[in-house]
């Protein structure tokens, strides 16, 4: 992950699951532009990819692509400090669990902010990160962050949101 700007984690498509490394030794100026180029490429017949200005707006890009169930880390790192954020969209399919527990792996070293349930307020996009103990891994925040997020139902079974 080191040498690419951001990751994606396919999901609600064909390719469910696979994992994307974009912007290839940081060749674009901003996460913005690397994911706007990703998503005219990955879904042309979504005109509104082509309207959006990632530099009003930066997480516009991030927003759009989580309502498509994508999951997506955008890799911030300065210098020789290893950060992400790893934003979620609302539903994430078992096959994106899978990669994402094997993507985690690979990002042990980073210290990683997790971002979920965004929305647009005020034409701004927010979401809420989630809150974790200091000094864990990325792995145990992402098995606090899934028990977090299960819900039960009435005959006991569990399922995530």
């Amino acid at each position: 992950m080191d040498d690419y700007m951001v990751a994606i984690i396919n999901g609600r498509s064909d390719d469910d699951g696979k994992l994307n490394y974009l912007g290839y030794n940081f060749c674009f100026s901003y996460h913005g532009e690397c994911l706007l180029d990703y998503a005219s490429l990955k879904y042309p017949h979504i005109s509104g990819f082509s309207k959006l200005d990632y530099m009003k707006e930066p997480n516009s890009p991030i927003y759009y692509l989580s309502l498509l169930d994508n999951i997506i880390f955008t890799n911030i790192s300065v210098d020789n400090e290893k950060r992400g954020v790893l934003y979620f969209p609302k539903h994430i399919s078992d096959k994106q669990l899978e990669t994402l527990y094997e993507f985690i792996d690979s990002i042990l070293d980073y210290d990683v902010w997790f971002v979920y349930d965004m929305s647009m307020m005020d034409g701004m996009f927010v979401g809420v990160s989630f809150d974790f103990d200091k000094n864990i891994n990325t792995r145990s925040k992402l098995d606090e962050y899934i028990l977090q997020n299960e819900e039960v139902l009435g005959n006991g079974q569990k399922i995530r949101r």
